[in-house]
């Protein structure tokens, strides 16, 4: 009778045993990380960050121990906070999200990128210290416990710090573009993307999938009269949004015709291209004056051109053409963009609202 080690039960089987399975292992997880290639995920997982960088278990720091081998931000002598995390929520996000290089800078102004597409955030008074011109209601407030505008029969409930980072983000990432909420009152409501390449069946184009540029960011429109992420922000800003015809938008459905016999009460958000809807009505927009501005406003658009030609004519306005989703240092986050300026910032190359409305409408001089 052979020893153990002659029937393979031996230290050295045992050792290749170990061995099998961590390639196993691995083979696996590098599947899941790199061939998945879902970059919104990618933010908040793997060697990007790992748990100790925003969570203590025990309320409590007796060493450094993180990925990177430095804490950040240090555990709060003011807690322990809810879901273990390190600091306020809040805080939590603004310690890497604001003044970083390494991260997406979304707080008020940036000296890394003074374009950013979604512009910076502001905080309610006495809560957060604002960066100078990023003023309550110049886009969304942190702490803010108001309703959202047009949001009174919105589900959104705000909690008792109000509104904070994840009522809009999954901490943990999602399928969504920039970790947007896809569960809750967005259940649902995915705004797809595609990185690097474009893809017009989805959502968002993101040129660099990890850049904070308005420039590597551009809105498709895969399904006509309708925007995915205006969908998303009818959730909290309800009256706001809806189809062409209905009671509280106005004009018809799939646009508006040029007898001003249906006129539109609120601005539409998918229903109508610019210049599509004749030519003799007083609040027709025209493609000409679009596609001769040397600086546009974003725009959706079914053929992936975005640039208002007679051959683009697709070109469709949404929410993004006017707001800074995070906000910027005009009220409530507008784009004032006369479209001929020099200089060009997130706050536009404009300084009145009448330079934002004549992207498209020619009337009032």
């Amino acid at each position: 009778m052979g020893t153990s080690k002659e029937h393979g039960f031996g230290p050295d089987h045992a050792k290749e045993s170990i061995m099998r399975r961590l390639i196993i292992l691995v083979s696996v997880v590098l599947a899941m990380g790199v061939g998945a290639s879902a970059y919104a995920g990618d933010y908040h997982s793997g060697a990007a960050l790992v748990c100790t960088d925003c969570h203590a278990a025990h309320a409590s720091q007796a060493h450094t121990y993180s990925g990177s081998g430095t804490v950040f931000p240090p555990v709060s002598a003011s807690g322990p906070f809810p879901n273990l995390l390190r600091e306020e929520e809040t805080k939590m996000c603004l310690a890497c999200h604001d003044g970083q290089a390494f991260a997406p800078d979304v707080f008020g102004s940036s000296a890394t990128n003074t374009r950013r597409q979604a512009g910076g955030l502001n905080a309610k008074a006495g809560t957060i210290a604002n960066d100078v011109g990023y003023d309550e209601i110049d886009g969304h407030t942190l702490h803010s416990t108001d309703m959202p505008p047009g949001g009174a029969s919105s589900a959104y409930v705000p909690g008792a710090n109000g509104l904070v980072c994840t009522s809009c983000h999954a901490q943990h990432g999602s399928s969504s573009y920039r970790n947007l909420l896809n569960r809750g009152i967005f259940a649902g409501d995915t705004v797809s993307y595609a990185a690097s390449t474009n893809d017009l069946t989805k959502d968002v184009f993101e040129r660099n999938p990890h850049s904070y540029s308005e420039t590597d960011v551009d809105f498709n429109e895969p399904a006509t009269n309708a925007s995915r992420y205006g969908q998303w922000c009818q959730n909290c800003h309800v009256d706001f949004h809806g189809a062409g015809g209905s009671t509280n938008m106005g004009g018809l459905s799939g646009g508006v015709t040029s007898a001003n016999t249906t006129p539109w009460k609120r601005h539409p958000t998918a229903d109508v291209n610019i210049g599509s809807s004749g030519t003799s009505a007083t609040y027709i927009s025209s493609l000409t004056r679009f596609n001769g501005l040397t600086n546009r406003v974003k725009v959706m658009d079914s053929q992936g051109l975005w640039n208002g030609t007679t051959a683009d004519n697709t070109v469709t306005p949404s929410c993004m053409s006017c707001h800074k989703a995070h906000g910027n240092r005009n009220p409530f986050g507008l784009i004032f963009m006369t479209g001929t300026g020099a200089t060009v910032t997130e706050e536009g190359d404009g300084g009145v609202y009448k330079d934002l409305c004549r992207q498209c409408h020619s009337q009032g001089g």
